[in-house]
């Protein structure tokens, strides 16, 4: 199981995601991410897609376990 995370604007988020394409919208580039991927119930955390262009992470690192 790998986990990558980032830090992004001074918070720490998982990258769920990767996608070319999504159903919403006819943009190209997509990153799906959870902001508080830290909380217990993953049910509780918030998901959002931000444009892959838009963002910009200071650093990007993955977990292996």
């Amino acid at each position: 199981m790998t986990v990558t995370v980032a830090k992004m604007k001074d918070k720490i988020v998982e990258i769920v995601r990767v996608a070319e394409t999504v159903m919403f919208s006819e943009d190209k580039g997509w990153i799906f991410i959870c902001i508080d991927f830290e909380k217990p119930v993953r049910k509780q955390a918030q998901f959002k897609w931000v444009k892959a262009r838009e963002t910009k992470f200071e650093w990007v690192r993955e977990f292996h376990f």
